[in-house]
């Protein structure tokens, strides 16, 4: 409605500048502009003052129709100036004879000047018109942009809303019905080993809890992912080993998942600014994924450098080769490359999305780099203290 609002009053805004710039009024105008400048030697001649240069105030009003109103009026304008110069310089003075064109040839290149001046006015003020109507239609452009921008921030924002509100919802009966079911796979336990036709009421309810597994993990990233990007999240900053928060994240996922994950660290520690829990997750995540789309003889490298100003944080893999467009989209919140979504493996899309605003968070910067030579690697960069910082 606003735009519609603004385009209607742009068009009332055109119309009114057209009638005005009309070479209908012009004509009219021209013989008034030309009459006025036709006033000014006669009142000269009446007071008795000798003008040799009359022309001026007859060029002058010319122009000024010509630029206002457009060229026909103009044309019109010199031909009122003709016949006045005929009047005053071409012999009889005080009168008009169109036989004397001798005569009138020698202020012929005066005219022929104006003429000049006169189309180059025109262009000009063509290309003026021009502008103005590409400005104003850029102008109604970037309002249309900007009322489509505000409306696509607030549905964002209302989108986010919702799915803040639906996983805080979601995540109280969620952790009830994971509560019942572990207990019931506590009894059933018992049960199936004195009577074992339990033992397919515990299959069902293992089903069960590896599904509400999923279901909380997918409710804590929504809540993750909505507080992280909200910027409501606090980052509490803290002197850390990178080295060790990698060997303890490597432990914990070797002893899940019973693989073997190659840790490669410096002699010298690496020492940064890192929220603990929050950056755990960062590496978590990398090596979880390093673990899912990865063949499982192979082995996953998770190693540590250091370079003029930044911490690096490398997580190797022998995934299948990502292409670079789906390097640059691999951060946005529920994609998943092509692979993923026809593999075996679960997942929503988040992880790596929320590897992202984690590593922001801490002003770090997260790439990929993928290529069938040298597998996949995932990068974190994160600016080193300064020594005021560091004590």
């Amino acid at each position: 409605m606003k735009v519609n609002e603004k385009q209607r009053k742009h068009r009332q805004a055109d119309h009114r500048h057209s009638w005005r710039h009309s070479p209908l009024l012009g004509y009219p105008l021209a013989v008034l502009f030309t009459a006025g400048a036709f006033l000014i030697p006669l009142s000269e001649k009446s007071l008795g003052i000798e003008d040799r240069f009359i022309e001026p105030p007859f060029v002058i009003a010319m122009l000024l129709v010509g630029w206002l109103w457009g060229i026909g009026p103009a044309l019109l304008a010199l031909l009122l100036e003709i016949l006045a110069l005929d009047y005053w310089i071409v012999p009889p003075l005080g009168g008009i004879d169109f036989f004397l064109w001798p005569d009138i040839v020698s202020f012929a290149p005066f005219i022929l000047i104006q003429l000049i001046v006169l189309g180059l006015i025109v262009v000009q003020k063509n290309y003026r018109q021009q502008l103005l109507h590409a400005n104003q239609a850029i102008s109604q452009h970037a309002e249309e942009l900007a009322e489509s921008n505000a409306q696509l921030e607030q549905a964002d924002r209302v989108k986010d809303q919702f799915l803040s509100m639906a996983s805080h919802e979601l995540k109280t009966p969620v952790t009830g019905i994971q509560g019942y079911v572990q207990l019931l796979l506590h009894r059933s336990k018992k049960q199936c080993i004195q009577n074992p036709e339990w033992l397919p009421m515990y299959d069902a309810l293992g089903k069960v809890d590896e599904q509400t597994r999923r279901l909380t993990e997918l409710v804590n990233d929504l809540l993750d992912i909505n507080t992280l990007r909200s910027g409501k999240m606090p980052v509490h900053l803290a002197s850390c080993e990178l080295g060790c928060l990698c060997r303890r994240v490597v432990e914990e996922q070797q002893a899940l998942v019973g693989r073997s994950i190659d840790l490669r660290l410096p002699a010298d520690p690496v020492t940064v600014q890192v929220d603990d829990r929050r950056f755990s997750q960062v590496v978590t995540n990398l090596v979880s994924n390093a673990f899912k789309y990865s063949p499982k003889n192979t082995s996953i490298l998770v190693e540590v450098s250091q370079r003029p100003g930044e911490a690096i944080l490398a997580v190797h893999n022998e995934s299948p080769v990502l292409t670079k467009e789906q390097q640059k989209t691999l951060f946005e919140p529920f994609y998943r490359s092509p692979e993923a979504r026809s593999s075996a493996t679960s997942g929503w899309g988040l992880g790596l999305a929320i590897c992202k605003e984690i590593v922001v968070s801490h002003n770090g910067r997260i790439w990929v780099e993928s290529s069938a030579e040298k597998g996949t690697t995932f990068f974190v960069a994160l600016p080193l203290p300064t020594s005021s910082e560091s004590a």
